[in-house]
């Protein structure tokens, strides 16, 4: 959590979300890197209270910070869990990681060409989950919730593509572990993720945010392959098998 005394390299280190935040209160997280958050906004006349308040508000958010056990939640609410705090996370932190991946690399590209594929593999990543996520949303999720809730409806034509709820199922693992892979390609481009010590602060957001980004999206695919995706085979399992009798 943020604090006044922190620097403001400080606070974009430990969440990188928060150099956009600062922006809209017109701090420039790289002229302001070495001060403290009380510093900067006594500078520009900000209320340090009302710019804390913003960055803890985003930092609950971002992480679902009022998440329950997984396995106590149903298959719908789980669901929802995703979609609000890890689809979301893909939707707000991969555009402003491409983002900032573009700053970078026009600005220290010379200087540090993996930056360039950083950048290329940053937009790559950014491409594939949107479209994952659209496909989880639009066709996946909704019949599982559906299976769950109203399970005499789910096997009703039209709009189902798929004649067995294991066959998406393979394919968002499939999709899964081709992100990963770019992950890894990120890790392996930037030493996991550890700046140069020359780097400015919106080089250190970067970072930081890819690094926190790999450990957020670990746990939004584990969260559907491993607890939402079996549940949901179970179920329709179970339905069939109640059907056949």
């Amino acid at each position: 959590m943020a604090t006044p005394t922190q620097s403001i390299r400080e606070i974009i280190s430990s969440q990188p979300s928060a150099a956009a935040i600062l922006r809209r209160f017109d701090i420039d997280v790289c002229t302001h890197a070495g001060e403290t958050l009380d510093e900067a906004c006594a500078d520009l006349q900000l209320s340090v209270e009302q710019v804390l308040e913003k960055l803890e508000h985003d930092a609950a958010v971002s992480t679902g910070a009022e998440f329950a056990d997984p396995n106590e939640l149903s298959p719908s609410r789980l669901i929802q869990h995703i979609v609000r705090v890890h689809h979301r996370n893909v939707r707000q932190e991969l555009p402003r990681l491409v983002e900032l991946a573009d700053t970078v690399a026009e600005r220290y590209g010379e200087r540090a060409p993996e930056l360039r594929t950083v950048r290329s593999v940053a937009t790559e990543l950014h491409a594939e989950m949107v479209e994952h996520i659209r496909k989880e949303e639009q066709i996946l999720f909704p019949y599982i919730a559906q299976v769950n809730e109203a399970p005499l409806l789910a096997f009703r034509p039209p709009q189902q593509c798929f004649s067995r709820v294991g066959q998406p199922v393979f394919m968002m693992v499939q999709e899964h572990e081709r992100g990963k892979l770019l992950l890894a390609d990120l890790r392996r481009l930037t030493s996991d993720f550890k700046p140069p010590v020359w780097a400015c602060s919106t080089f250190v957001a970067l970072y930081s945010g890819l690094r926190i980004f790999v450990d957020r999206f670990e746990e939004h695919i584990r969260l559907e392959n491993e607890v939402l995706f079996p549940r949901a085979m179970q179920m329709e399992a179970e339905l069939m098998q109640g059907g056949a009798r």
